[in-house]
């Protein structure tokens, strides 16, 4: 009971009262120093280091295989205060909106584009260590560098060896008058390149359209006669002259450049970068705008053949519209551009002449269209496969038979060959038939190093599994029904000879198939890639 009164004296007393409310209220102040104080500087360092690590990491991701190099050398740069890299991890960037933006990074992978980054430093407490006990605390920053390269790549784009005058037949009857040009002339325009930038530069200027983005001048109406003067434009020497020469004879049938051709990142651009150029062979550009201004139009050739009797051939030749979307030239930086040869269809009319009889052979051909992807940029300056492109070959026909005009004019409407009669005698007719599908609808790879794409080496995919001489091949399944006065007869002897005779003319038909699809930029059972320029652009923050 005595501790009761002596509580309720020492509550009445006022003695010292200051010391106690000093002493709670220095506390508050220590306290309020601290958070002030020591939380503000926290801040800002937390800032410095966090701008330190952005940097850090834009220059990891810039310098793929030298990483850490890179990142030491900004953090040594910026600050000499014990700033350590806690983590530095390269792995995969994809600029995926339907990602989550936290999970479109991922550590590793075969190519890094991207490089995670963590930095730590200890910075000393001030006021706060009276309330910690802690002379220092920790901090720390993340941040993440994704660099986006881009590539330009081209299907088709091998130039077949020039046999007689074929190519000048082909060329007179794309532009729609008389073209003659030499041999020098094709190997002029086979041996130079032509800056795509450079082209719509010109071509801007054949338009009158100064104002439009090289893109928006891609996808502006022009004619033949403007796009081959462009080209000449683009290029010097002998092959300017010889575009001029095929310009001043052109037709002016119109086209659009951007459905060959989808500058991709480039296409906002105004001006020429001569130290980036996007290198296209001149021969496979020039054969492109040509095709373009053909699209859905029958060319007619007619050629005199190395065959028996003098005889002569007779082609014609549809190319289809490009498919939607899908150009035979694009710049990207994606995996999701799809690059694709336009459909192609042959009839191929011969006539050989033997002492027995004269011999039809017809053969139809039709050219499904190849395509190709890119599927990895590796930007590392040791890379044998710096751009890497996945290629499918479309399936392909070669027949011996007939179809009517209207079904090979319509590009929509599948071929289907009927038995054509190949030998037409007062008493004796024989009727022939074959056929042969290529197809391989496998993606094979194809990688490109560095030198190759400066060099603008073309790779050739083939389909497996193909029979390299389609008209042979032919020859040797054809099917051959023999009618002597009504009557539907085996007779050996006139089945021998006519399996001879075509026998002797499927060489020379090989040669023109071969040459014809080469100069079209398409080939049976194969597909050319080309990457035209790789540029591993500046890094930055994600």
């Amino acid at each position: 009971m005595a501790i009761l009164p002596f509580l309720r004296r020492l509550v009445r007393h006022r003695g010292a009262s200051i010391s106690i409310t000093t002493a709670f209220g220095m506390t508050m102040l220590i306290g309020s120093a601290a958070f002030a104080i020591d939380l503000g500087s926290l801040y800002l360092d937390r800032r410095k280091l966090q701008g330190i690590a952005d940097a850090a990491a834009m220059a990891a991701a810039g310098r793929p295989g030298e990483e850490r190099a890179a990142a030491e050398r900004i953090i040594a740069a910026n600050c000499d205060c014990g700033i350590r890299i806690a983590v530095l991890n390269p792995g995969t960037y994809s600029a995926d909106p339907s990602i989550q933006a936290e999970q479109r990074f991922a550590g590793g992978g075969a190519s890094p584009n991207a490089v995670r980054i963590t930095l730590t430093r200890d910075r000393p407490l001030f006021f706060g260590s009276f309330l910690t006990g802690r002379q220092d605390s920790i901090i720390r920053a993340t941040a993440t560098g994704a660099r986006r390269g881009y590539a330009a790549f081209s299907l088709g784009s091998r130039v077949a060896a020039l046999n007689g005058g074929l190519p000048n037949a082909l060329l007179s009857s794309l532009t729609g008058s008389q073209v003659n040009l030499s041999g020098m002339d094709y190997n002029a325009l086979a041996s130079t390149d032509i800056d795509l930038l450079a082209f719509s530069d010109a071509l801007r200027t054949e338009l009158n359209a100064d104002v439009l983005t090289f893109g928006q001048t891609l996808d502006a109406q022009a004619t033949l006669p403007q796009v081959v003067s462009a080209l000449a434009s683009a290029s010097d020497g002998q092959a300017a002259a010889a575009l001029e020469n095929i310009a001043d004879r052109a037709l002016p049938r119109a086209l659009l450049p951007s459905r060959a051709i989808d500058l991709g990142p480039r296409s906002s651009s105004i001006r020429v970068d001569a130290a980036n150029p996007v290198k296209v062979n001149a021969l496979s550009l020039l054969r492109t705008m040509l095709l373009l201004g053909n699209a859905n139009r029958q060319v007619d050739l007619s050629l005199a053949g190395s065959l028996p009797g003098g005889s002569g051939i007779n082609i014609a030749l549809m190319i289809g519209e490009p498919p939607v979307g899908s150009p035979l030239i694009a710049v990207t930086d994606t995996n999701d551009v799809i690059v694709r040869t336009a459909q192609v269809r042959l009839k191929i009319d011969t006539r050989v002449a033997t002492p027995l009889a004269s011999v039809h052979v017809p053969v139809l051909a039709e050219l499904g269209s190849a395509s190709a992807r890119i599927t990895d940029i590796d930007c590392r300056a040791n890379s044998t496969a710096a751009v890497s492109l996945g290629v499918v070959t479309s399936p392909a026909m070669v027949a011996i038979g007939t179809v009517p005009d209207s079904d090979f004019q319509d590009m929509k409407r599948p071929l289907d060959p009927k038995p054509a009669r190949v030998v037409k005698l007062p008493l004796v007719s024989v009727d022939a038939e074959a056929e042969l599908i290529l197809s391989d609808l496998n993606e094979k790879p194809v990688a490109f190093s560095r030198a190759e794409i400066d060099d603008g080496k073309v790779k050739t995919v083939s389909s497996t599994g193909l029979v390299a001489g389609a008209a042979k091949s032919l020859s040797d399944r054809m099917e051959l029904d023999v009618n002597v006065l009504g009557l539907v007869l085996n007779l050996k002897a006139l089945t021998t000879v006519v399996g001879e005779t075509v026998a002797l003319a499927a060489p020379v038909l090989d040669t023109v198939l071969s040459d014809l699809t080469g100069l079209l930029g398409v080939h049976i059972g194969q597909a050319d890639t080309r990457v035209n320029a790789l540029r591993c652009g500046k890094a930055r923050l994600v």
